[in-house]
């Protein structure tokens, strides 16, 4: 028989004819279960209708008693013994009900522990059940506090900021979204600006040190640079190198990267990304222009060993010299790469803006160190130097005609100097010369003459044939004097290349210097030389005239083969042909009055006897001498022009 359950758990009572219903299925249950009461008993006490059921069975019973009795009216003994069986069931009934009583009261008191482990049970379910899913809820989240551990160890380290941007990135982009529920999640989120801000301090302290490193290896870069660029246009070494570098082995492996392969961009490259990642890559640019644009103004200034004076050699001030427009070189270079491998640091405008500023400047300091300079050659070398940084410069897309017109100013000054060495040059050759006929006794040295002074002349050949043997009709003061004044060309030229001048500018630029040494100062010096030499010396200086003259022919194909010009119309010819003619016009004039001058002073040496009737058989010795005077002076004229010739003897 099935114990009563707790009252706890008991189904809430069925009331009017559902339960009415209720019982009566049981009691029909009962009726046709041929024994079998367990079921029904279980029923009954589960659903709490014991009473109920009790009752309807007594007036089941009483129903049944009734219809017995009428039963028993028609069969009294079969009622009698069916009524005997009736209370012997009864009895048993009874004794059931006693067991059942007892097993359930049993049951009740081993549902209570079970109840209580069931609930224990479930406890620890419950708890297990949490456990399992914090475990997956920390293994799905565990990236998340991974990607922060790395984060802060990066941070703590301070050496790879890069990485740990990418990985706030990753965290506050892929990761925070997914826990943004839990409140470690906002702690995180909360401490994500402090880092940040960490990283962008640390960026920008990165930037200064690449700005150092920058600053320090402009100069490789520049140097590099003009390297390449002399290389491109064969510009000698010695206008890129420092002069210590001279006797070394040029590396060749430096013509082989591009300049700024010297420079590694990474710090700024990823910097600058971080600083666009947080928000900050406008200020982050404009810290980077500012900075750069006091590094510029550094650089532009000039050192102390770029200045003229007595301590400094040639080879410092070139040292210096080249040391401080690599520097520039480098930085612009430098900033071109970073304005094509960048996007917003810096711009066109920004460009633009530093060579605008940074021009004036080395305008001035190259147009001091120029006007300082009092030595031709070390102002042409300069000059190359500021040449070959132009053309690199504008290798980069840099604007240099200011410059060049700079050093088209300053070409006069060393065209002046050019005048004053070749002027010295002249007249030392011109003092220093025998003013005597040239006699070559060599092959060898007559066509090394020939190839030098290639001008047509009478000269005299040996008696004998197996002997070598010129004599030349000038003096060995005209090839050196037209040499010099081809150097002189060769020299203007040399200042004058690189300028970007047109070929009637380039014309122009040499024969107007070239004219002004002929017109000038040559000129000048043959004009005093006249006023202060012997009869023979003017003759020879005739001579030599003619052959200058002549020579103007010679220096100007050379005037043109060095401009590489095929005619010079635009600008005429060189004058030094009318000048000729007027030196030697006075050196003519100034013969015949020394001519007539020493005449006038042996006769007056001598009291002649104008009435003398007969010769006294010998000349005197006055007479002798004039005599010799003037057979010397006539040997003198044998190379002069016929008519010159003639009209000396003439005058004579």
């Amino acid at each position: 028989m099935s114990p009563q359950p707790p009252a706890a758990n008991n189904t809430t009572k069925t009331s009017g004819p559902a339960l009415y219903h209720n019982v009566q299925t049981y009691i029909k249950e009962l009726e046709i279960s041929e024994g079998q009461l367990s079921s029904v008993l279980k029923n009954v006490y589960e659903n709490n209708q014991r009473e109920e059921f009790m009752k309807r069975l007594d007036d089941r019973v009483k129903q049944y008693d009734v219809e017995i009795e009428k039963l028993c009216s028609k069969n009294y003994q079969d009622f009698v013994k069916t009524f005997n069986d009736l209370l012997s069931v009864r009895e048993d009934t009874s004794i059931l009900k006693n067991q059942l009583v007892e097993n359930n009261e049993k049951i009740q008191a081993l549902g209570k522990s079970l109840i209580t482990k069931v609930d224990q049970l479930v406890l620890e379910n419950r708890k297990q059940n949490n456990i399992l899913l914090s475990v997956e809820t920390l293994n799905r989240y565990m990236p998340v506090f991974n990607i922060y551990r790395q984060l802060k160890n990066q941070m703590k380290e301070k050496k790879n900021y890069y990485q740990a941007l990418k990985l706030l990135e990753e965290l506050e982009n892929n990761y925070l979204p997914m826990v943004k529920n839990y409140r470690f999640a906002q702690s995180i989120h909360h401490s994500l600006p402090l880092i940040k801000h960490d990283i962008i301090n640390e960026t920008f302290s990165d930037l200064k040190d690449f700005l150092e490193t920058l600053r320090v290896e402009a100069v490789i870069c520049g140097k590099i640079a003009n390297q390449q660029m002399a290389h491109k246009l064969k510009i000698d070494k010695k206008y890129y190198l420092m002069e210590s570098e001279l006797e070394k082995i040029e590396d060749d492996s430096d013509l082989k990267k591009l300049p700024f392969d010297v420079v590694d961009f990474s710090p700024l490259y990823k910097n600058l990304h971080m600083n666009q990642v947080l928000g900050h890559k406008a200020n982050f640019s404009d810290y980077y222009r500012n900075q750069r644009k006091k590094q510029l103004q550094l650089a532009m200034n000039s050192n102390s060993n770029m200045e003229m004076n007595e301590s400094k050699t040639e080879r410092d001030l070139l040292d210096a010299y080249k040391l401080y427009l690599h520097n520039i070189t480098g930085f612009f270079v430098i900033e071109d790469q970073i304005l094509s491998s960048t996007e917003g640091l810096v711009d066109e405008r920004y460009m633009d803006e530093l060579f605008s500023k940074a021009l004036p400047r080395l305008k001035s300091i190259i147009r001091k160190i120029m006007e300082e300079c009092s030595n031709a050659k070390l102002m042409l070398k300069l000059k190359i130097v500021v040449v070959l940084f132009c053309l690199t410069i504008e290798e980069v897309q840099f604007p240099t005609i200011q410059l060049s017109d700079l050093l088209r100013e300053i070409r006069e000054k060393y065209y002046s100097m050019l005048l004053d060495k070749s002027s010295e040059k002249i007249n030392l050759i011109l003092t220093e010369d025998n003013y005597t006929c040239m006699e070559i006794d060599s092959q060898e040295a007559y066509n090394l003459l020939m190839e030098f002074f290639p001008l047509d002349s009478k000269e005299t050949k040996g008696e004998h044939s197996d002997e070598f043997f010129r004599r030349l009709p000038y003096s060995g003061c005209v090839p050196k004097i037209f040499l010099e004044i081809k150097e002189f060309v060769n020299n203007c030229v040399k200042f004058s290349e690189g300028l970007n001048s047109s070929q009637t500018e380039l014309d122009d630029m040499i024969r107007k210097p070239t004219n002004r040494l002929i017109t000038e100062r040559l000129s000048e010096n043959i004009r005093q030389l006249i006023n202060r030499v012997s009869l023979t010396q003017l003759v020879q200086i005739v001579v030599n005239t003619i052959y200058l003259e002549k020579s103007i022919d010679l220096l100007e194909k050379h005037l043109l083969s060095v401009i590489k010009a095929n005619s010079s119309k635009q600008s005429g010819k060189l004058q030094g042909i009318s000048v000729f003619k007027d030196l030697r016009s006075e050196a003519e004039t100034q013969i015949y009055e020394l001519l007539n001058r020493k005449i006038d002073q042996l006769i007056d040496l001598e009291s002649f006897n104008w009435n003398m009737t007969e010769a006294q058989g010998q000349a005197s010795e006055y007479m002798k001498l004039l005599l010799n005077f003037l057979k010397s002076n006539l040997d003198s004229f044998s190379h002069l022009p016929v008519r010159l010739k003639n009209y000396f003897i003439f005058l004579i």
